[in-house]
Parts: structure tokens; C-alpha cells; sequence
């Protein structure tokens, strides 16, 4: 792995539970204190609830649940955000040095030190292995051999320049200011302030510590040279939204350029891109740091099947299919979020008011924006590792989309919902038994799915209540108000395959198709 920040990271302690064996050097000398990156959509809660490590943001973060919007000095909405169906309702505000900080002690349990201060400077590749040469910072060289190697050193990647990817995109026109710092009477503090004025926008970013980011677009002459000063700031942020916040104690201050930016390729033969290296775009509405713990995510079981021996092409070349149109989808919607704070002094009546309607959202319209928000709405469907054999199942948990969680059930008459089961490191098969005169056949495919994919698959059984005599050598779940088979239209029986990411991978009607998929895209181990 070549990056220690929040991708290599999440991607090296995915990889390290698996038991894969995993190295990280890092060009840096230890974790950045700024903060970068601050907000977790819900989503990434979930991955890292998955690592055990999200109590601690949960408990210290700050919760995102509102917005407030000024137009020159005069708010005209203030909103408070429905939450979504998630076992993280909103999205939560954590310094990313405290989150790096959780996903490198996680790292140390696992056995794997970081090694800091050391570059990647060369990179060849054979069928069969990567070569690569480091140097750390005393001037000593190593040359070193990986199945595998993953770049997620940053929008600036050496992998990505060692391999000749191009990175094409824009720069915006206009520079940015970016404060980390302390700002009075700017209540409610879970809610992001966005002021629009004749003279550019400012946003007030919310942080956990009672912290606030301030960001906005600075005039396109701007030479955006050094560092802000603090004096300097607060009258930009006077005049921009009406004098009511004093700033104090600024923990960083800097200038800053947007880039909107998506790597031609994401894979080289076995060297791949993800998080920063493979793309950019504006910090605003907080998706950089959130869509590469989900490159990390999707990468890291793909890799682990490969370097076992389970996994077709087809599904390490399902990464750069599933994973860049996503990236290409946030480049352009924050581009098209920011643009409008730096137009905005320009804009007619009839354009501030139609960008204003835009902020009014109700109904299935809000909820819609609010799952996009949290980033649980991704869409794999057409990705080659989805495969639906029932159609007329519940669309939202057809393959290609999240699972959907669900309490209630019984495992070892322990409580307990499905996304205890869906945080790998393996592929999860629910065969459900459905009416008590199918136990018996919903038994036998169990077994057999367990007997031949049960080194890459957990196989449980999905019984409505206790037999009289229970499967032997079978992990069971008791569904007893079956609210799992109805949410996921399994009354009458049928199968459901998880992918280790949480995505719904294959669905039938039948118990016995798993051939069907794993054919298609698996070779059975």
C-alpha cells in the first residue's frame, strides 16, 4: 500500500483482517493534525462500525442534522434533515487526524506498523508480481515484491505518475480560503451555514470540539500567497455574512485551489488507484475523504479473492467499473454545488431565485437527496457482479444496492441484525427456509453451498422459528416476526448473496441457483 491517510488505511485494515499480508509506507512523517476531511456520511459510519471503531466517533462527533442559508446578510431557509434508514441517521463531523489516528491503532492490533517517511520511487510489473523500489528518508533504497499494489498516495500520487495514468479535469478559476477555528454565536452547531453575498460565499463547515471550518472563493486575481491572516479573515467574513461571528483561535489557515479531476484508469495489471489518487473535486458537502473509505472497501475483498485464488478477471476489473462512474457522479455534483457561491454575485433575480427553489425539498424528494447525501443510494446494479434471477422482488434491495438492515432476529438465541453478519471478511448467503414444509430442501442447499464455497462464503439458514430438530453443522437465523423475509420478499423462500462490501450481490426464488452466479462470476475454490 502505498498512502497511510484515511484510504490506505481503511484498505489496509480491511486487507489485514482477512489475514492478507499487507505493507504501508507513507512519504509523510506522521498523521497531518489539519483538518482536511471532516464530516463521515452514514455510510462510512457503517464501514467502520463494521471495524468496531465507530462508537468513539458516535460518542465525540458532532451530528450533522441541519442547514441554515443566507442570501447578502438575510437568512431566507433554515432546515432540519429527516433522518435516513440507517443505523447512523446523519452523517457525523470527526477530525480526519482523530479518524486516522482510529484506523491506525486498529492497524497496530493487526500487526502492521506504518512505515512513515518513505517514497515510492520506481514500479515495474511482471504477470505475476509488482516491483517495487522505496526510499526513506535517510537516502536508503529498497526494492520490493507485491502481488499486488494499491496507490492511495493522494491527488499528487507518485504510483499514478509511475504508471503513466493521465488525470484529466479542470482547476478552478477562483482561490480558497480555509479556516479551522473557533466561532461565536453560530448556533445551532449541528447545522452548516451557507452565506451568499455579492461578493462570494462563505460556508461554515461544522467540526467536532466545537470547531468550525470556514471555507469560501476569494476574487480570481487573488495571489492566494502564504497563509490567511486571521485579522484578514474576519473581515471577509464580516462583510460576507453580516458581523455576527467572532473567530478565535485558529488551529490552521490556508489558501487553497479546487481541482475536478478522475484518473483515466484505476488499474494498471496488478496495480491499482484509489481514494485522492484516483480523484479530486471540491471539498464541499464533505464526499472526498467518505468515497475513498468506499474504494478501500470495494478493493480490498476483491483483492483478497484474488490473491486466493477465488476470483475471475471479471471481478478485479469490476473495481474501476463500479467505482469510477461514482467518482465521476461526486466530481460533478459538487462541482455543480460550488459553482454557485462563486456566480452568485453575477446571478440575475430569476437565477438566485431558481437556486434558491433548489434548497426546498419535501417528501420522497427530501428523503431521495438525504440517502444521496449519506451516500447510501450507490448503484452497482450494472456492474458484472450483479445478477438478479427474481426481478419482481423488492427493487430496494435488488444487486447492485445496499443491504437494508434489519433487527430482531435470533443467532444462537443471541439478538441480532443483519449487518452483523454483512462486515466480512466473507461473501454471506441467507437461504431462506420460508414456509415450515420447505425447511428441509432450503436445508440441503445450505449444506451444499457450504461444502463447496465455504472458504470464501458464510451460509446461514433463515428458519421463521426453532425446528423440533435443528440442522446440524448449519449456522441458522431465526427470523420470529419475519421482518427479514419481508423486506426482503422471501416469505415463500429463496436465496440472497451479500457481497463482504454490504451490496446486494444475487437473488433467487429458487435455493438452489447459486450455481448460476458463482459460474458467472466466481471460480469455485
Amino acid at each position: 500500500m502505498v498512502g497511510g491517510r484515511t484510504t490506505g488505511l481503511m484498505l489496509a485494515v480491511r486487507l489485514a483482517r482477512q489475514g492478507i499480508k499487507v505493507r504501508v509506507v507513507d512519504g509523510s512523517p506522521g498523521i497531518d493534525v489539519n483538518s482536511r476531511a471532516t464530516l463521515l456520511h452514514s455510510r462510512s459510519l457503517e464501514l467502520l462500525d463494521n471495524l468496531g471503531i465507530a462508537d468513539e466517533i458516535r460518542e465525540n462527533g458532532q451530528p450533522l442534522r441541519g442547514m441554515r442559508l443566507f442570501m447578502d446578510g438575510k437568512q431566507v431557509l433554515q432546515t432540519r434533515y429527516p433522518p435516513v434508514d440507517s443505523s447512523y441517521p446523519y452523517g457525523i463531523s470527526y477530525s480526519q487526524a482523530q479518524i486516522e489516528g482510529l484506523l491506525e491503532s486498529k492497524l497496530h492490533e493487526l500487526g502492521v506498523t506504518v512505515e512513515r517517511s518513505t517514497e515510492l520511487v520506481g514500479l515495474e510489473q511482471d504477470g505475476d508480481s509488482v516491483q517495487a523500489s522505496l526510499k526513506r528518508a535517510d537516502g536508503v533504497e529498497e526494492s520490493v515484491q507485491a502481488v499486488f499494489l494499491v496507490g492511495c498516495d493522494g491527488a499528487h500520487s507518485a504510483t499514478r505518475h509511475l504508471l503513466g495514468i493521465e488525470f484529466p479535469g479542470v482547476q478552478d478559476k477562483f482561490p480558497y480560503f480555509l479556516a479551522d477555528v473557533i466561532s461565536e454565536n453560530d448556533e445551532p452547531s449541528d447545522a452548516w451555514f451557507y452565506f451568499l453575498h455579492r461578493e462570494g460565499a462563505v460556508m461554515f463547515a461544522i467540526l467536532n470540539g466545537g470547531r468550525r471550518q470556514i471555507v469560501g472563493p476569494l476574487a480570481g486575481d487573488h495571489s492566494a500567497d502564504g497563509e490567511p491572516d486571521l485579522a484578514e479573515l474576519q473581515e471577509l467574513v464580516d462583510r460576507r455574512t453580516g458581523g455576527n461571528y467572532r473567530l478565535s483561535d485558529p488551529r490552521w489557515l490556508t489558501y487553497f485551489r479546487i481541482n475536478y479531476r478522475v484518473a483515466k484508469r484505476y488499474r494498471d495489471r496488478r496495480a491499482f488507484l484509489a481514494g485522492d489518487a484516483a480523484h479530486v473535486h471540491s471539498p464541499f458537502a464533505g464526499h472526498g475523504m467518505n468515497t475513498g473509505i468506499q474504494d478501500a472497501c470495494n478493493l480490498a475483498w476483491k483483492l483478497t479473492l484474488a490473491i486466493r485464488g477465488v476470483a475471475s478477471e471479471a471481478l478485479l476489473e469490476s473495481y474501476e467499473v463500479e467505482r469510477r462512474p461514482v467518482a465521476r457522479q461526486v466530481v460533478d455534483n459538487t462541482q455543480t454545488f460550488t459553482e454557485p457561491g462563486e456566480t452568485y454575485p453575477d446571478m440575475t433575480e430569476v437565477e438566485r431565485d431558481a437556486f434558491l427553489k433548489g434548497f426546498y425539498k419535501e417528501g420522497e424528494e427530501l428523503i431521495a437527496f438525504r440517502r444521496n447525501f449519506e451516500e447510501l443510494d450507490i448503484d452497482y446494479g450494472a456492474s458484472p457482479l450483479s445478477m438478479d434471477d427474481a426481478a419482481d422482488l423488492p427493487q430496494e434491495v435488488r444487486p447492485g444496492l445496499e443491504a437494508r438492515n434489519v433487527s430482531g432476529l435470533l443467532h444462537v438465541d443471541a439478538n441480532c441484525d443483519l449487518f452483523g453478519f454483512l462486515d466480512g471478511p466473507h461473501h454471506c448467503l441467507l437461504v431462506f427456509a420460508g414456509e415450515d414444509t420447505l425447511v428441509d430442501a432450503a436445508c440441503v442447499q445450505a449444506a451444499e453451498a457450504l461444502d463447496r464455497y465455504g472458504s470464501w462464503m458464510d451460509v446461514y439458514l433463515v428458519l421463521p422459528r426453532r425446528q423440533d430438530v435443528m440442522p446440524e453443522n448449519i449456522s441458522v437465523l431465526i427470523d420470529p416476526e419475519a421482518e427479514l423475509a419481508d423486506r426482503y420478499g422471501m416469505s415463500t423462500g429463496g436465496l440472497y448473496l451479500f457481497r463482504p462490501d454490504g451490496y446486494v450481490a444475487y437473488r433467487s426464488r429458487r435455493t438452489d441457483s447459486l450455481g448460476n452466479y458463482v459460474e458467472r462470476v466466481m471460480i469455485p475454490g
